[in-house]
């Protein structure tokens, strides 16, 4: 623990507001943006309409229970206590239809900043992430000769790949500048993740497949993104990722829903490092996370791990919801910590791209935004 008081380590918490100026659908608007996805390739997605006739099946409970079944970890969660209660193969079908509609919605809504022209041209359009390249570059020390990461954290509660786009786009551009000046490529000189941290039941899969479905002349260069070396950025995605299978069934996705027991070894062992991180953090920024009521274990999970930390100077919520903020985010505060803690109300490209953002985030986060 004493290394941990010269330590200088941002804890960064994202939630589905983290995404949302992408184009990706918040909790509550998910099933509904589903809609209109499936509505677009009918034929395509018939598993669609499984889930949302069982969504049907469910509307009776509304008439003794204020159940947000439009929310999607809500009916996330049914589905799962469903299926752990009756054991029936067809629930187990709607939850194996589910985790596809999840990432089908998904992959329809992130944009893929790499195609090819009319002219077989490659072309790359990365207008969409500009606000992600620029929230990356917060966790780069140093890129003049190669990547050199801040000993940083991200904890995402998100299944989607957007940060992995943003870190694709890095590492191409930067290939492309290394190859125009004819330098070699140093080891490990791009933008890396890691993820997994040696756990052998959960292969990440290459991220370009994911990009490519369902767009027109889409391309996706061959690029590194995740090793386990010491200089990677660590990305803990609590929850799983669109790109994840198990080792054991590469057919399935290996996403979970907040309600999951967060002992079951296939996914303790993100959660233990998650704990360790939250436990040697300096600053915590909890950015488009609402810790919403289905996930109590969040709540446990920073609660014990702050109650080990011993240099934690300052808890920081980028939230445009004031009101989510307030009943959600502040009522977690003790009242004495409270004054080390700060509510901005802004959304994420306010935060990484406004003058007064980047101010903010020199001089309360050490860091600065380089993109």
């Amino acid at each position: 623990m004493s290394d941990s008081f010269n330590n200088d380590k941002n804890v960064y918490l994202l939630g589905a507001g983290f995404s949302k100026e992408i184009g990706l659908p918040l909790q509550d608007d998910f099933l509904l943006v589903a809609k209109e996805v499936f509505f677009k390739r009918t034929g395509q997605y018939k598993h669609f309409q499984r889930v949302f006739e069982y969504q049907d099946k469910l509307t009776k409970m509304k008439k003794y229970l204020n159940y947000p079944l439009l929310n999607l970890e809500h009916l996330f969660n049914l589905i799962e206590m469903d299926f752990f209660y009756s054991q029936d193969s067809a629930i187990l079908q709607i939850k194996n239809d589910f985790t596809r509609l999840i990432c089908d919605v998904l992959i329809d809504r992130t944009p893929c900043p790499f195609y090819h022209d009319a002219s077989g041209h490659l072309r790359i359009d990365d207008s969409k992430f500009q606000t992600y390249l620029s929230f990356i570059s917060l966790f780069i020390k140093d890129d003049k000769h190669k990547v050199v990461m801040h000993d940083d954290t991200i904890i995402s509660f998100n299944y989607d790949l957007v940060l992995e786009g943003a870190a694709s786009i890095y590492n191409w551009k930067r290939d492309e500048r290394r190859l125009d000046g004819y330098t070699t490529k140093p080891r490990n000189d791009s933008f890396l993740f890691n993820t997994t941290f040696g756990k052998t039941n959960i292969v990440v899969e290459d991220v370009g497949q994911y990009f490519k479905k369902n767009m027109s002349n889409p391309y996706f260069p061959s690029l590194e993104l995740y090793s386990e070396n010491d200089g990677s950025l660590k990305l803990l995605k609590l929850h799983g990722s669109i790109n994840w299978t198990p080792a054991d069934d590469h057919t399935k996705t290996f996403i979970v829903p907040p309600t999951w027991n967060k002992s079951d070894p296939e996914i303790r062992v993100l959660w233990d490092k998650a704990y360790k991180e939250l436990m040697t953090a300096k600053r915590i920024i909890v950015i488009g996370y609402s810790f919403p009521e289905t996930d109590i274990y969040v709540k446990s999970l920073l609660g014990l791990a702050l109650n080990e930390n011993q240099i934690l100077q300052n808890i920081y919520f980028i939230n445009p919801d004031r009101d989510v903020a307030k009943r959600m985010c502040l009522s977690l505060l003790d009242r004495y910590f409270e004054k080390y803690c700060e509510y901005k109300e802004w959304k994420l490209s306010e935060f990484i791209d406004s003058n007064e953002g980047k101010q903010f985030i020199k001089h309360h986060l050490n860091r600065e935004v380089t993109a």
